[in-house]
């Protein structure tokens, strides 16, 4: 059992932990928050040690892993803190907002022999477990596009002192919040990003950031793709694929409905009741467990963590300078 410490006790930390309830490998022990005082009825309701920085955390708690919910530019520093300790680290996404960030990142646990890895709890619903296995054995036929669309009022509903509504936390409007995971979605399933072309455009929110983004894809396979993510809108998900031979969607927040309809014959129904606050996080951390125990390899690998985060970092660029840009 690998024994955790949690670096923000926020709404999305507090989920974390809550998830660590029903998993197998991995137990928190500690906490660091800057104003332990606001946790710590719920810290010591989950027998967590507090801790005022990730630095003391690592000086004083008896951990052997370091899970992230911090802001996104906090990443790469508190990475590379946590692997210079000799410590495991599963950072929540986007790993970080460079793909040089992340190679430096992962590069770094290499030479230190600890295990690196991001959390994208989305891999783990069942809904595209089918789809891989739909996929790989050849159900689509060729495939031709994939669209998925993801919404959420955060922009309108967050604390205006929240630090996710600074422009540098959230660049390209919905990217860091929603359209990460829909790129790691679309890498998972389909392969390599070659090039984006990305809008972004500030219609309904009050803060200083974009809410409305929308990104056309072209895939290294040769097939293309669109996303979009809006954070004024009331929470939605849609995905449709497209095949020679097949079409598939989903919809659902954590993609709960799937229809597969082949080109002859009657269409599969898959519905799913899966929790993206308990069970797609509590297997995404027995997976970070059991990858850190050297028990088995973690499902994102280390050129997809490196691969997300260049397209990522293209949909920034392409949103900023509105013309098509080639993914490093």
């Amino acid at each position: 059992m690998l024994a955790a410490g949690i670096v923000g006790v926020g709404r999305w930390g507090q989920n974390l932990v809550n998830a660590s309830a029903g998993a197998e490998n991995i137990e928190f022990v500690a906490g660091a928050v800057r104003h332990p005082e606001k946790v710590a009825d719920y810290a010591a309701e989950k027998g967590l040690s507090l801790h005022t920085s990730l630095e003391a955390m690592l000086d004083e708690a008896d951990i052997d892993a370091v899970v992230l919910a911090t802001p996104h530019s906090l990443h790469v520093e508190q990475m590379l803190m946590a692997i210079e300790a000799g410590k495991h680290v599963l950072s929540e996404k986007p790993f970080t907002l460079s793909k040089a960030d992340a190679e430096k990142v992962l590069d770094a646990a290499d030479a230190a022999g600890v295990t690196v890895v991001v959390g994208h709890n989305r891999r783990f619903v069942p809904s595209l477990a089918e789809l891989r296995r739909k996929i790989a054995d050849g159900s689509f036929g060729t495939l031709l596009h994939v669209e998925m669309t993801e919404t959420g009022p955060a922009a309108i509903t967050l604390p205006k002192d929240s630090w996710r509504l600074q422009r540098s936390e959230w660049p390209a409007g919905g990217m860091t919040p929603m359209g990460v995971h829909l790129i790691d979605n679309m890498v998972d399933l389909f392969g390599t990003v070659e090039s984006v072309t990305a809008q972004a455009v500030h219609r309904a929110v009050e803060a200083d950031i974009d809410d409305t983004t929308s990104v056309l894809l072209k895939f290294s396979s040769g097939m293309t793709g669109y996303l979009a993510v809006m954070v004024t809108a009331r929470p939605d998900f849609v995905a449709s694929i497209y095949g020679r031979d097949a079409t598939a969607r989903m919809i659902g927040r954590m993609y709960d409905d799937l229809e597969f309809a082949p080109r002859e014959g009657e269409p599969e129904q898959f519905n799913y009741d899966f929790g993206r606050d308990t069970d797609a996080l509590t297997a995404e951390l027995d997976a970070f467990g059991a990858a850190a125990m050297g028990q088995e390899a973690y499902p994102v690998s280390r050129d997809e963590i490196i691969h997300v985060v260049a397209v990522l970092e293209a949909v920034i660029k392409s949103a900023a300078s509105g013309g098509e840009v080639k993914v490093a």
